[in-house]
């Protein structure tokens, strides 16, 4: 691959990757991390593409993969981050529309598992079944997390609008 066609991917792909690393990171800088990571493997490992979709579809794969990494590495199991212990979010998402920063919050709450199924389905516009080949899961456990997700949305979100 030559860098030319590496900038190309990157360009192409870094907000999706930055966005599904901050999502299950709840860091800036683990993200950064993890988005490093990927592009790095990207780099390094001598894969053949068949078209731009499984360049995508791999970086995803590769990126799950390392979120995964980090969080059980010694110091994530034994220790936590420094985002743990301080009990705020280290990312700010400004939004015009208060309902997209209550859905954004009540999504945010989500375990990562869920995060990532409901982000590539409604963000990145997959099918259940290429969350799947992405997530090297079975569709049904696609399904049954997004079901999971959205009834888990649904409740946080009817009790932030009964507050009201």
């Amino acid at each position: 691959m030559d860098s030319r066609e590496y900038e190309h991917i990157v360009k192409e792909n870094i907000d999706t990757i930055y966005r599904i690393a901050l999502s299950y990171t709840k860091s800036t800088q683990d993200a950064d991390d993890v988005v490093q990571q990927t592009f790095m493997k990207l780099l390094t490992k001598q894969v053949s593409f068949k078209d731009e979709e499984h360049i995508k579809k791999w970086l995803i794969r590769v990126c799950v993969n390392e979120c995964n990494s980090l969080f059980s590495t010694f110091w994530r199991r034994n220790v936590g981050s420094t985002d743990e212990m301080s009990e705020e979010a280290s990312y700010e998402v400004e939004f015009a529309d208060g309902k997209h920063e209550e859905l954004f919050e009540a999504i945010k709450e989500l375990p990562a598992k869920s995060r990532i199924v409901i982000y590539l389905f409604y963000y990145e516009d997959y099918s259940s079944k290429e969350i799947a080949e992405i997530l090297h899961i079975k569709e049904p456990t696609v399904r049954t997390r997004l079901v999971a997700a959205r009834k888990m949305l649904r409740a946080k979100l009817k009790e932030a609008w009964e507050n009201e």
